[in-house]
């Protein structure tokens, strides 16, 4: 059975080599950019068109990535994401639509973690990204992210995008 660290290492290197456009934006960014939480999955906000997603499905399905086309089509369709597994491990995927997550992808920082780099959002856009759920555990990780990074935050830019 594959390990979190070895999932994440296949998933960016596959999407690394595809060269799509991606930022981590869940626990694994979290513990990258503020305090270290346990997860259990790997978080992307992609960047890609719905006509692209039907590629990337096939050639992550070659790669060993397993999903339901069915549900993934549904889920699109209903939520602008969807979910693949490699192992006992789920990578989901948010399908970048908004002007602020356009901003997030030029302003991106390449960040080595276990052993492979990858791309992460800004402190302050991973603050932004985590706003927006706003669920108790995104607010405890809003506060790491604070605590790590306070006085390297911009906060004209976080006030004028959290407006």
């Amino acid at each position: 059975m594959e390990s979190l660290p070895e999932v994440f290492r296949k998933i960016t290197a596959f999407l690394n080599k595809e060269q799509y456009d991606y930022l981590l934006i869940g626990g694994i960014a979290v513990g990258a950019l503020g305090d270290p939480r346990m997860t259990q999955d790997i978080d992307f906000c992609l960047f890609v068109s719905k006509a692209q997603i039907k590629n990337l499905l096939k050639k992550a399905k070659d790669e060993g990535f397993g999903f339901q086309e069915k549900e993934v089509s549904s889920r699109i369709r209903e939520t602008g994401t969807f979910q693949i597994r490699c192992g006992s491990y789920h990578i989901d995927f948010l399908i970048a639509s908004t002007d602020f997550e356009k901003t997030a992808l030029r302003r991106r920082q390449r960040l080595k973690v276990y052993g492979t780099e990858a791309y992460f959002p800004t402190a302050e856009d991973m603050i932004l990204f985590k706003i927006v759920p706003a669920r108790h555990i995104d607010l405890a990780d809003i506060e790491g992210i604070v605590a790590r990074k306070g006085a390297e935050l911009d906060r004209e830019y976080l006030l004028d995008w959290a407006q």
